[in-house]
């Protein structure tokens, strides 16, 4: 690599690419192994691993202190964003009651906000539920 393309402020995919390796490749392997999982938990961050599905339908939450109520904004098998005006914080444990989209039946979960918005907060079940949208 000739050194001008090293000090460019925007090098191009190819050289960053042959960079990567260079470095990579003088790790030993102890640290390579490390370097990969903390690539693939990055990359894996803010993927979901279940399709959310529009639904609108009112739910009740709590934490070990205050219920509070809201709207399903979107849900999938590992989790939901909830509708709220209610401040919340990232890794709040929640309890979760709320009507199956299909079958109209009741779920209770519990999950943990992991995102907070303005008006609202995404929510991870703590355990997969099957079938949700039956």
């Amino acid at each position: 690599m000739e050194p001008s393309e090293k000090r460019s402020n925007k090098p191009n995919i190819s050289v960053v690419t042959a960079r990567l390796f260079e470095i990579i490749l003088d790790m030993p392997f102890k640290d390579r192994r490390i370097l990969l999982k903390e690539l693939e938990e990055r990359h894996s961050q803010g993927r979901r691993k279940f399709a959310r599905k529009p639904y609108f339908m009112p739910v009740d939450f709590a934490t070990p202190d205050r219920a509070f109520g809201g709207y399903i904004q979107n849900i999938s098998s590992g989790g939901l964003l909830i509708e709220t005006r209610e401040p919340l914080s990232v890794g709040q444990q929640l309890t979760l009651s709320f009507m199956r989209p299909k079958s109209r039946d009741y779920v209770k979960v519990s999950g943990e906000v992991l995102r907070t918005l303005s008006d609202g907060c995404g929510v991870k079940f703590n355990t997969h539920v099957k079938d949700i949208s039956n």
